[in-house]
């Protein structure tokens, strides 16, 4: 490999280690496999269940792109079915090639491999306009650039996977945050209803009996007396009841804010 294709090689590498989405893969891929082999066209091939979909193309002409074909009768399909290169000098001696397909093509050799030899998702194509094979470590470079685009894909739907997570995560998040601010809001109005709704009438009765107690308490009978009494016992009893109502709802309210403090940290 010459120093330029090495340079190609790593930038490429380089490029596709920042890459965050197929078409942006695709785009990379695509120069880099025309370029890397001297290749007077180059095209990116996606399996599409039982078909193959021509994504995109870098070529002096247009190839395919846009179509699809069934994988069985494709020289692309052959190389995912088969799982390895094929290379061919010339496409009109080789019964793998849909001859008809390639006539208005500039096409006379290819070399095609697989994306990913496992249980391959693609192939990448590389095509000459004149009778051409290419060397062995042509085919090599282009297995590896196949190689290292199946790692990216592979990368991206992980990422992307990840991505839709916090997504959900985040939505889930913000739905029990409202949840949460919202029963914050009953409780401050639970503790204002408190506060204000029956403190404010206790205030007044407890108050009023008191001045009954100074200033007439002599002239009550005894019933009136225990009434009194009772009135201010009772009185003192709702006040310490809402006394602990009131912090009862504090300390719900600060449970609660330290629940959305971490619910929104996440």
């Amino acid at each position: 490999m010459n120093a330029e294709s090495m340079r190609l090689l790593v930038n490429t590498v380089q490029e596709l280690s920042l890459a965050r989405s197929l078409d942006s893969v695709i785009e990379i891929v695509r120069f880099a496999a025309r370029h890397l082999t001297g290749a007077d066209g180059a095209a990116f091939v996606l399996r599409d269940g039982d078909r193959c979909f021509y994504a995109d193309e870098d070529a002096i002409s247009p190839l395919w792109k846009g179509s699809r074909f069934p994988i069985d009768s494709c020289i692309s399909g052959w190389a995912m079915l088969n799982r390895q290169p094929a290379v061919i000098e010339d496409i009109y001696l080789d019964n793998r090639i849909p001859h008809d397909a390639y006539r208005p093509t500039f096409v006379k050799s290819l070399a095609m491999v697989p994306i990913r030899t496992l249980a391959p998702i693609g192939a990448i194509g590389n095509y000459w306009a004149e009778k051409h094979i290419p060397t062995q470590e042509q085919v090599a470079i282009l297995q590896s650039l196949a190689d290292i685009t199946a790692v990216t894909i592979e990368n991206i739907n992980v990422y992307n996977e990840l991505e839709h997570r916090v997504k959900e995560r985040t939505a889930q998040l913000e739905i029990v945050n409202q949840e949460l601010l919202s029963l914050n809001q009953e409780l401050e109005a639970f503790s204002y209803s408190v506060s204000h709704d029956l403190r404010a009438p206790l205030r007044s009765i407890l108050g009023y009996s008191d001045i009954l107690k100074e200033e007439s308490f002599e002239n009550l009978t005894a019933e009136g007396k225990g009434a009194l009494e009772t009135i201010q016992q009772n009185g003192n009893k709702m006040n310490n009841l809402i006394n602990d109502l009131l912090k009862f709802s504090k300390l719900g309210r600060k449970e609660l804010r330290k629940q959305i403090s971490i619910q929104m940290s996440w």
